[in-house]
Formats: C-alpha cells, structure tokens, sequence
C-alpha cells in the first residue's frame, strides 16, 4: 500500500497558466490567487520546490505579477502545448526534482491541469487542492476536477494540503505558516 501523505522532502509545487489576459474571465478568480499565494508562500517556508508554466505568452500575457512575485527568481517555463508534459523543459524540470508527489494548481482546470495532470499521473502521485484551481466556467472546473478524480488524483483543499505538509504545531514553521490561515 502506498503512503498517500505529502512532506516537503517528496513534494513539489506546479502552478500552471494563473497569466494576466486570462483572469479576468476566471470564475473564483480573487479565492484563487490568494489560495495560489497561499500554497507558494508555504511552499517558501518549507523549501519545497516551485515550478510555474505560462501558456502563449505572446497571446494570454505573462505569469500575473502577484504570482510571479510571490517564487523570486523562479523561472517560469513558457509553453503552447496544452499539456505541460507537452514540453521538454518541463518534463524534464519535473524530473529534476526527484519528487513523486505533485500539487497542482492554477487555471484552467478542464485545458492545460486536466492534460497535464492524466500525462502525469503514469509516474507520480498528484494532489489537487480544488480551491487553488478554476476555469472561466464553473461547470469546466468541476467536471474536470472529477475526471481527474476519477482517473487517480486526490483532491483536496489549500489549507489541507498545508497542515499535511506541516505535520505538527509548535514548530517555527508552523507558526511562519499560520498567519496565512488567519
């Protein structure tokens, strides 16, 4: 039986597409940059990794500025195929990691998540935290999150996802994290 449980030493962050043409059409949009915010300033403290996709860049824009700000100095790896995977530097980037758990978020759930996470899951474990991810449509999203669901996934929420990589309370990580949650 496999140990389902997320650390920071077998886990990584994958924001995909949160660019600036694209947001103002995304459903939940506010909820889902703080959420994104969330996952990456905790991901910081707890020093696990963080790589960020930009779709066309030409046509949608750039990575938002508060996205782009909250991984200084992360390089975004820019993309035209709807799945990450899709793309050499990625795959390999992911590779690179070492890291057989990822956490997914960003837009849009039922395009580029949705292609990249069943391309993923042939050799990691993937976790969704539904709250740090949307589409320009609700429906989009939430029949996308099921598929994924359906095809092996784990879904799961923002603040989940943080207390299971925390562990515990009491810890200076803990308490560098718990200001995010107040």
């Amino acid at each position: 039986m496999a140990d389902w449980r997320l650390t920071p030493d077998n886990s990584a962050l994958i924001v995909i597409d949160v660019q600036e043409k694209l947001m103002p059409l995304i459903a939940r949009r506010t909820e889902l940059i703080a959420n994104v915010q969330k996952l990456m300033a905790v991901a910081k403290i707890l020093e696990v990794p963080t790589i960020l996709t930009a779709q066309y860049v030409k046509g949608i824009g750039p990575v938002i500025p508060e996205i782009a700000s909250a991984a200084p100095g992360a390089k975004v790896i820019e993309k035209t195929t709807f799945s990450c995977c899709g793309t050499e530097e990625f795959v390999q980037a992911v590779k690179d990691l070492r890291r057989q758990r990822l956490i997914i978020c960003g837009i849009e759930a039922h395009v580029c998540i949705q292609q990249t996470v069943i391309d993923l899951m042939k050799d990691y474990f993937i976790y969704l935290p539904v709250d740090a991810i949307s589409a320009r449509k609700e429906l989009d999203a939430t029949v996308a999150i099921e598929r994924m669901r359906d095809c092996g996934a784990v879904v799961t929420t923002v603040e989940s996802t943080v207390f299971e990589l925390l562990r515990q309370s009491g810890t200076a990580q803990f308490k560098a994290c718990l200001p995010l949650f107040k």
